[in-house]
């Protein structure tokens, strides 16, 4: 994973406290090992990682999320952008979304 994406990631955690909830969509193993990795290692519990933008949805309705992070599809980039949209206006979750690796 890049510096600027793991910069990208820690500044999106910095400000939660620990025990806080993070939904992991991501499907890109690149992002998915290191991303886990990071937040067990920062005390923060994880909703994931999943793979479809309905399973995110089932667990952001079931769960207090802080956070999410959610990898764009490469099938269908706007896909990420549109799962952000429906967490924010439906339970005010914030999001980061990460660009699948290259």
């Amino acid at each position: 994973m890049s510096n600027l994406i793991m910069e990208l990631i820690e500044n999106a955690i910095a400000h939660l406290p620990m025990f806080s909830t993070v939904l992991v969509a991501c499907h890109s193993e690149v992002y998915r090992d290191e991303l886990v990795r990071t937040l067990v290692d920062r005390g923060i519990c994880i909703l994931g990682p999943v793979y479809t933008a309905g399973h995110a949805l089932a667990l952001a309705a079931r769960a207090d999320v802080d956070l999410a992070i959610v990898e764009a599809p490469p099938a269908e980039p706007s896909g990420g952008h549109a799962l952000v949209k429906r967490l924010k206006e439906t339970w005010g979750i914030p999001s980061l979304v990460l660009r699948p690796p290259s």
